[in-house]
């Protein structure tokens, strides 16, 4: 056998990548004339700003571990979206390994270029001398893009040569697909922008461009005329056929062969080789040419039609072919039964002689391969046996023994998952690629399935996990009681830790030493008392064997007649603060497992939330007590006060709050309204602090003035007590005690169930403490004489429900 020759190129090829297709099938046939065997590295676009191509150039690596014989370097279609110093940077890595560049010149590495500039020039001149459009659009490549560049050059020299003026809001950069060439048409459109002509630097993109058109109404040659380059397939039979340059991706593919076979023989070869191209002039640019001017366009149509009646048979077997792969793989969930699919199918898709699906090491890190799965036509697909050694970044290091070797990424979306290598004598049609593409999709399947399995292996220990968790969380928010807390901790703990006894020590508020708060476990004794010892964490597997830190040994806190073996000790840590210590103990090793140290960190961590919780709960019960006392042993001593100024009251703020809270209870209110009542029936008469003792203290009937005078005390209660947020709820006593069920009292006027409830409760009460009460101007009134009033202003002054109540309250 003679050489080993690489391909560094983006893709095989297909109907939709004619150049690449070509490419590849004339270095394979040509090499074939030389006794030399190809190896295809397809690593997508250096550098793409596409994660997911950029992603899998690390099958360009597979090149320098190879080391094959010289290398082709499809730089035309590699390096589309980098520059020419990244290509260097690329092929440096190759050492002194004989390269051929093809399409991008690289310095020091001979270069085989499509004449680009030569080639555009000839579309353009033709276009500008013989129809002298006067606005061009000129649909441009990728802007990094080599060739694109090239073409873009010789547009504009051929303006300017010509006495025109590229004008840049004409110019418009894209990718070479048919999709951007329609959307550009579109936006030119859209915009009202004026053109004659359009210059695609790709024929895909021109047909794009003649389909929207088309679609609006707009007539090709008669609107505007427009010229492609490349001449792929169907250029010549769009309507009307594409005026177009051909570059021959066959016999580049075959030179750039013969180029670098002469390179391994030592022979001196030119730096740089230009490839002619042809201009067809076809009906597109307004010229009568049709869509096949000469012999050999008939020729060469003719050879596409029947290489396309040869493949038909073919592309239809392994379409079936794949089709079965694809049923079969749909439910495999391991990776013998992905063995076992191939070996059943593989053998109906004859171009492949070998066939082997390679992992990497470690998911996404390219260092190590190695293979799992190996096809041979003759002994079928098998699993590789776990001896096999890993390969450094090399295409198995296997001794190649068929023509051609394809090596391509498997992949899906931005995960790498492996490689899949080909070994054939010719080039298969395309069902390598749609192959490649199911069993990366497989694989993941595959991967998918067994990280399942193994979480089901797990979920009962889950389940208790999440149940146990659910139960504290539930002891947490439901639980005001420190021991009720401390009992749901312990048996969790014990019973998912799978411990024989558990001790929660807990600090106070002033970090003093920690004090037993709880155990359980235990059969001597209960522990109980100071645990001196040190919050930190400790893992003793077997306190028999293993070494015990010297604080354990000081104060003796293992409980060896208990049989304890295994020990070990965590803080109860909540937002930085160490409220208390964890301690387990066991009658077997402590277990050793991650997965069980990190649930118990998890149980300590929310066993110190509960406990933090619980004690800021009672802290703030404390002091939210604490303030309540102070506020109303502060409104107690405020109507005190009063008491002690209107000594003929004394004592009626203290007696009608009382009432008021039995007959609140009555009517059924709650806890915190009764709270509120209580303090609005001590400060109901607090705004006659306004009031001057002349009129306060008066031993006589009060004339109308000081009525009036009298009368302002609840607005002068409301401006004393309305700024005071903690007191508004109770300050509808103050402000509306005097209102009257009939809407005749004041301050406001209001009537009925307008009436705030605490006033019109109050009402009642205080009528009738003050006709019970002795006063100067009168003596205080018999119950039934009282009784009888209330009863009369029963839906006057008073509201008749309360006064219900109120009388069935009231002794008899």
């Amino acid at each position: 056998m003679g050489k080993t020759i690489g391909v560094l190129t983006n893709h095989m090829g297909g109907a939709s990548l004619p150049f690449e297709k070509g490419f590849v099938t004339s270095i394979a046939e040509t090499a074939k004339q030389y006794n030399s065997r190809v190896i295809y590295y397809t690593g997508g676009f250096y550098n793409s700003p596409d994660h997911f191509q950029g992603q899998y150039n690390y099958i360009y690596d597979f090149a320098g571990a190879d080391k094959p014989d010289g290398l082709i370097l499809l730089s035309l279609m590699i390096g589309e979206f980098c520059s020419k110093e990244d290509l260097a940077s690329l092929y440096s890595n190759f050492g002194s390994m004989p390269l051929v560049s093809v399409g991008v010149n690289i310095a020091e590495i001979p270069s085989i270029l499509i004449d680009n500039y030569s080639a555009m020039r000839s579309v353009v001149d033709h276009l500008l001398l013989v129809h002298n459009p006067k606005k061009i659009v000129f649909l441009g490549g990728p802007a990094n893009s080599f060739e694109s560049t090239e073409r873009s050059r010789a547009f504009c020299d051929a303006l300017i040569e010509t006495g025109r003026k590229p004008d840049k809001n004409l110019f418009f950069d894209a990718m070479y697909t048919k999709e951007l060439g329609y959307t550009t048409a579109l936006t030119l459109l859209n915009e009202g922008i004026e053109f004659d002509a359009v210059v695609s630097a790709n024929d895909k993109m021109a047909i794009g461009f003649i389909e929207c058109m088309r679609d609006q109404g707009k007539n090709c040659p008669r609107d505007y005329r427009i010229t492609g380059f490349d001449d792929i397939e169907n250029a010549a039979l769009v309507e009307p056929p594409l005026t177009t340059v051909s570059q021959s991706s066959y016999v580049t593919g075959e030179k750039a062969c013969v180029l670098l076979h002469e390179i391994m023989k030592g022979n001196t070869v030119p730096q740089l080789t230009l490839l002619p191209t042809k201009l067809h002039i076809r009906s597109s640019c307004g010229c009568n040419g049709g869509a096949l001017q000469d012999t050999n366009d008939i020729e060469a149509l003719k050879k596409t039609l029947l290489s396309f009646k040869r493949d038909y048979y073919k592309r239809e077997q392994d379409e079936y072919s794949l089709s079965n792969i694809s049923s079969g793989l749909i439910n495999t969930n391991t990776v013998l039964e992905l063995c076992t699919i191939l070996d059943q199918e593989l053998p109906k898709i004859q171009e492949f002689i070998n066939c082997h699906l390679c992992y990497y090491e470690r998911p996404n890190e390219t260092s190590h391969i190695r293979p799992f799965i190996s096809y041979t036509h003759k002994k079928g697909a098998t699993l590789v046996t776990e001896g096999e050694p890993w390969y450094n970044t090399t295409s198995l290091g296997s001794k190649m023994n068929t023509n051609l070797r394809i090596i391509e990424s498997l992949n899906l979306g931005k995960e790498i998952l492996g490689v899949i290598i080909f070994e054939c004598d010719v080039l298969p049609y395309s069902a390598f690629d749609t192959l490649r593409k199911q069993i990366s999709q497989t694989l993941k399947h595959i991967k998918t399935h067994t990280y399942i399995a193994e979480l089901n292996k797990n979920l009962a220990t889950e389940v208790e996990h999440l149940s146990s968790l659910r139960n504290i969380d539930q002891a947490i928010s439901g639980s005001k009681n420190r021991d009720v807390l401390l009992n749901v901790l312990l048996s969790e703990i014990a019973s998912q830790q799978k411990v024989d006894a558990v001790i929660i020590s807990l600090t106070d508020p002033f970090g003093s030493t920690p004090v037993v708060a709880g155990s359980r476990g235990f059969t001597t004794h209960v522990p109980e008392g100071e645990r001196r010892i040190t919050p930190a964490t400790i893992f003793i597997e077997n306190t028999a064997t293993d070494p015990l830190p010297q604080i354990i040994l000081d104060n003796k806190i293992l409980y060896t007649h208990e049989g304890f073996f295994g020990y070990c000790r965590l803080p109860l840590s909540a937002q930085g603060d160490v409220n208390g210590v964890l301690e387990l103990f066991t009658r077997n090793p402590l277990p050793q497992s991650p997965e069980w140290r990190q649930f118990l960190q998890t149980l300590a961590g929310q066993a110190a939330i509960g406990i933090e919780n619980n004690r800021l709960l009672e802290g703030l019960k404390r002091a939210n007590s604490n303030l309540r006392e102070a506020y109303n042993t502060t409104i107690e001593g405020w109507s005190r006060a009063l008491d002690l100024r209107d000594h003929e009251t004394e004592g009626h703020c203290n007696r009608v709050a009382q009432l008021s809270v039995q007959l609140g209870k009555k009517i059924g209110l709650g806890e915190h309204d009764i709270e509120n009542l209580y303090r609005g029936a001590l400060l109901h008469d607090i705004g006659k602090v306004g009031i001057p003792d002349a009129i306060l203290l008066k031993p006589g009937p009060l004339t109308h003035e000081e009525r009036q005078i009298m009368n302002l005390h609840p607005k002068y209660a409301y401006d004393l007590l309305a700024p005071i947020e903690f007191l508004l709820p109770a300050l509808s006593v103050p402000w509306s005690h005097h209102e009257k069920w009939d809407g005749t009292g004041y301050p406001q006027g209001l009537k009925g169930k307008d009436i705030p409830l605490f006033a019109r409760i109050f009402a009642v009460v205080d009528v009738w403490d003050a006709l019970s009460s002795d006063r100067p101007y009168r003596g205080p009134w018999e119950k039934e004489r009282i009784v009888e009033y209330i009863q009369a202003e029963s839906g006057k002054h008073f509201d008749p429900e309360i006064v219900t109540l109120f009388l069935k309250m009231i002794p008899q």
